[in-house]
């Protein structure tokens, strides 16, 4: 069997073998460039000393210049240390360059040591002491003479940076024959990169791309249902292995396929089966649960309501008819002095009004512990809500409270039982007005949504903190200073007992809203044949 890896093989190894070779000469011309550049820039440099000994050299010319018009001692020691640092410098680079290993060093020196002996005859132009000059040497001659020396030093200096330019052009040279080669180096291997592109991609073309088009189009005809399409093809490499594996896997699948869907057809079947029982035993399961926690829970509550009925409401009605008695013995032989008369009397009234408050509390739990069950009957929760505004109206209005109701007239009737959901309203109507101390507005709507009905009590008050609205409705939690905390957990328990739910949502500072969801146990016939409103709005203040 051909093997197109063996093919891409060489290919690979070829075209790498032409990439390293072309990364070895660009790497080893870099190399040259870059000792080249810094050849460059020493010489650079160098130019750059020879300005400055042009400069050190105009500044001792100029210096002699001076000392000719106005001879003093100043000018004098100023061109002596000009002249002693200028020679100093050249000595260096003098060595410097007998140092150096490049053809001009051998012209650079000797032009060098010219420089130095014309720097070293400035001084016997003008005298080294004194302020007067000889006569036979007039300050013309030497001003002429200096005018020589500057103009020698310039063409030396000049020389001297020709040579320096001389090497910079000859490694630029050097440079660009590098660059040349590298270039037409890179310009073979790309014509010949390109043609081993051209010529893989006929080749990939004709023996890979083309045969897995083919394979593509019957691949399509399988996956649309055309079970007896085959792939044909002469090739001995991979490709004509993938082939006859391929059209053995369409034998395999058409063989199959019927078993297959048969299969299928009988697993749905009895997966339908399977879900719907499993969702039937979830859903009693979960009511089972439901029961067993509610049973249990009251239960529980049951036996506190009558662990704290024994043990605490027989010895507090004892409390109480010893107070009736001491009482009356307190009137018989009560203190003649009017202030312990009023002492002890206030706090026999204090005793007897606390007893009476923790007998209150007491039965109130015992109530909620002991929850008699539910008489519910098709009932208008209408009416009921309009009992409850009018119990409340009076204490609404002594509270500078607003009650208002929208309720839908149209809403069904519901099976409940009248006196437990008039109790939930009653507790969610003492709530209100106790969360508005300065006033506002209590406002009362009924409505039905998803067979449902529901009770909305809204008031304007202070609000619950968010930590506190998943506590609301357990036992026991108020943060009122009176009360036991079983208003709001009665008003749950009268929902769930009707096979409904009680909701809040509230906003600190700007009010709660708790909402009463009871089933709907079927629509009211009217005996009016005349339309009624969808609403009715009514108010009291």
């Amino acid at each position: 069997m051909k093997s197109l890896n063996s093919y891409l093989l060489v290919a690979s190894a070829f075209l790498f073998s032409g990439v390293l070779a072309f990364g070895a000469a660009a790497v080893m011309s870099v190399d040259t460039v870059s000792d080249k550049a810094r050849m460059i820039e020493t010489e650079a440099r160098n130019i750059a000393f020879v300005g400055r000994l042009q400069d050190h050299a105009h500044q001792l010319l100029l210096a002699k210049y001076h000392h000719l018009l106005d001879p003093h001692e100043d000018s004098r020691e100023r061109a002596a240390s000009i002249l002693t640092r200028l020679q100093a410098d050249l000595s260096g680079y003098i060595a410097y360059e007998e140092a150096a290993d490049y053809p001009e060093s051998v012209e650079e020196v000797r032009l060098l040591r010219e420089l130095d002996a014309v720097v070293r005859s400035l001084p016997q132009i003008t005298p080294s002491g004194g302020d007067s000059f000889p006569e036979a040497l007039p300050r013309q001659v030497l001003a002429h003479e200096l005018q020589q020396r500057s103009e020698q030093i310039n063409q030396l200096l000049s020389e001297i940076n020709d040579l320096h330019f001389a090497i910079i052009a000859r490694k630029i040279g050097m440079a660009e024959r590098r660059f040349d080669t590298l270039f037409t180096l890179f310009l073979a291997l790309s014509i010949l990169g390109l043609f081993i592109v051209w010529l893989g991609y006929m080749l990939h073309s004709r023996y890979v791309v083309s045969p897995v088009k083919a394979l593509a189009r019957t691949a399509r005809l399988l996956a649309a249902g055309d079970l007896s399409a085959r792939a044909r093809t002469q090739s001995q490499t991979e490709i004509g292995v993938l082939y006859r594996s391929f059209n053995d896997m369409a034998e395999t699948i058409q063989r199959h396929e019927r078993d297959l869907s048969e299969l299928t057809h009988e697993l749905e079947r009895r997966v339908e089966d399977r879900t719907r029982s499993l969702e039937q035993a979830y859903s009693s399961l979960q009511r089972t649960q439901n029961d067993l926690v509610r049973m249990e829970r009251l239960a529980t509550l049951g036996q506190i309501a009558t662990t704290v009925n024994h043990e605490i409401k027989t010895p507090l009605n004892a409390l109480y008819i010893n107070l009736q008695l001491l009482k009356r013995r307190a009137r018989e032989h009560m203190p003649t002095d009017p202030d312990a008369h009023s002492e002890i009397t206030g706090l026999i009234s204090v005793i007897d009004r606390e007893v009476l408050r923790i007998s209150s509390y007491l039965d109130e739990f015992v109530h909620y512990a002991r929850f008699p069950a539910s008489q519910p009957r098709h009932a208008d929760a209408n009416s009921i809500v309009r009992e409850v505004m009018d119990m409340f109206s009076q204490k609404a209005e002594e509270a500078d409270v607003r009650i208002k109701a929208r309720l839908d007239t149209r809403l069904p009737a519901l099976l409940l039982d009248e006196r437990k959901v008039a109790q939930a309203l009653i507790n969610l109507f003492a709530n209100a007005l106790d969360a508005m101390a300065e006033g506002g507005t209590l406002a009362v709507a009924t409505r039905e949504e998803d067979q449902c009905g529901l009770i909305e009590v809204s008031d304007t008050g202070t609000g619950i903190p968010a930590e506190d609205q998943e506590r609301i409705f357990t036992p026991f939690f108020t943060r009122k200073e009176t009360g036991l905390g079983f208003g709001l957990a009665i008003v749950q328990r009268i929902a769930e007992d009707h096979g409904g739910s009680v909701t809040c949502v509230s906003q600190p500072g700007q009010g709660t809203t708790f909402t009463l969801r009871l089933p709907i146990s079927g629509p009211v016939t009217s005996q009016d044949s005349a339309p009624r409103p969808r609403e009715l709005e009514c108010s009291t203040s």
